[in-house]
């Protein structure tokens, strides 16, 4: 529990900082010590190599709430900012850079927004309002702000929060303990870590503009940048394998929406073998045992998938997926297989006009099934920006599912004495596994998130 007495610890990471460190010490105890609250200041050495952690000792003697963490190894800024949030004793926690980018007295937009119940106020350099005093360099600019803030969305999401990376970020006691004992990213990819961590722990989050004095001498540098990419990738995983918990409670069992529906779509996926098989000259006579044996397939498939579930929540979600996927691949090879029949035309100009109009109808399916059964997504008023964002990805899987097809039919053609008809199948086929690849992806982490 946090000792009442101090309401307010600034952790303070340092590698390094024996120049910078002084004036940023004396320039918080001269704001912090007109305050009218207890707090504490607390620098985490970080295997420094100069005499960094004699000068937070040197200090200490003049700044009397000063504390210092010297770590003789050095593990990144992560693991200090984490070693730190956990020592803290403070109500509020608070990290800030050891080059004063960030004044403290920016604060003071703080404790409104936890007087409004938030739990997490971060200082941002991306939102109205925000003052840059010293901009960055454009390419730095480019390459670290607006180029990792995009791959960050993309992979692991946070849309709502501009600026991950700025060094002034405040926890309650109680969210900085839940939190950052589940970090694991050990440099500079800890912030997007534990802002997801924060979220799935259901803590409000509040980013506020700052101003920002950059650096010149800032320790971000290229090799950080690509550190950061691979930090990102990890979190994605730890959140696909449940490494930091299923907050959202584990599958014990197939709920009755799911029976019907992985029945439902056995059922219409059977059929729809059926006629295809008429087109490319399949009579078997075991075919028309589909409709009895595919539905019992798909519900031992999924409830398959929950057993694995239980360790991996993901599976379940991405089985449900699969269903559809099915069931959309061959309504898609359905409708291209009767257009084949009807009109005789298997190749050329005519067969890219089926395989799109075939196609489109597959992603109105895929849409509904998608949103109200795999993601579980109920309408909201975001649901036109929702699916504005899905027919978007959607035309991407379109240019790569139509382009793929067309290609192998028109450019390969027909190989190993494949038929024309059987041979459209393949390419379809083909062309099905890169778009469904590309639409799961887009739909997780673009689309319903």
């Amino acid at each position: 529990m946090p000792n009442k007495n101090i309401y307010l610890s600034v952790i303070i990471p340092a590698y390094n900082e024996e120049k910078r460190l002084p004036r940023t010490l004396k320039e918080i105890d001269n704001y912090l010590s007109k305050q009218n609250y207890e707090y504490e200041i607390l620098v985490v050495n970080d295997g420094s190599k100069d005499k960094t952690a004699e000068v937070v000792r040197n200090e200490m003697s003049v700044i009397k709430n000063l504390k210092l963490i010297d770590n003789k190894i050095n593990q990144g800024k992560g693991a200090v900012v984490k070693q730190g949030m956990l020592e803290a004793k403070g109500e509020y926690r608070l990290f800030t850079d050891a080059d004063n980018s960030t004044s403290i007295d920016q604060i003071e937009k703080m404790w409104s927004w936890f007087e409004k119940g938030y739990d997490v106020v971060i200082g941002s350099r991306d939102i109205k309002g925000a003052t840059l005093a010293v901009p960055q360099p454009w390419i730095r600019n480019i390459v670290l702000g607006e180029g990792f803030k995009l791959l960050r969305k993309i992979i692991i999401g946070l849309w709502g929060i501009q600026d991950t990376q700025c060094g002034f970020k405040c926890f309650t006691a109680k969210s900085a303990n839940d939190v950052f004992s589940k970090t694991t990213i050990n440099r500079f990819g800890f912030d997007p870590e534990a802002l997801v961590i924060a979220k799935k722990l259901g803590y409000k989050i509040k980013e506020i503009p700052i101003v920002w004095v950059n650096d010149a001498a800032s320790k971000v540098k290229i090799k950080s940048i690509i550190e950061m990419f691979f930090d990102i990738l990890k979190i994605r995983l730890n959140l696909i394998f449940g490494k930091y918990g299923h907050w959202g409670g584990t599958i014990t069992g197939l709920k009755k929406i799911d029976i019907f529906s992985a029945l439902v779509i056995g059922e219409l996926s059977a059929w729809l073998l059926l006629a295809i098989s008429e087109n490319i000259r399949i009579g078997f006579y075991f075919l028309w045992l589909l409709p009895i044996f595919i539905p019992i397939l798909c519900l031992i498939g999924l409830w398959l998938a929950v057993l694995v579930s239980k360790k991996f929540l993901v599976i379940f979600q991405a089985a449900k997926f699969v269903l559809v996927g099915i069931l959309n691949t061959l309504i898609d090879l359905g409708i291209l297989n009767f257009l084949i029949l009807v009109s005789g035309i298997k190749e050329g100009l005519f067969f890219s006009i089926f395989k799109s109009t075939s196609f489109l109808i597959a992603v109105v399916n895929s849409y509904f099934w998608n949103k109200f059964w795999t993601f579980k997504k109920t309408a909201t008023s975001k649901t036109a920006k929702e699916f504005t964002q899905f027919i978007i990805v959607s035309l991407i899987g379109f240019g790569l599912n139509v382009g793929i097809a067309s290609f192998i039919v028109n450019v390969i053609t027909p190989q190993f004495g494949l038929s024309k008809e059987i041979w459209a199948n393949v390419g379809a086929i083909t062309a099905t596994i890169f778009s469904m690849f590309w639409n799961f992806i887009g739909y997780k982490f673009i689309v319903f998130k």
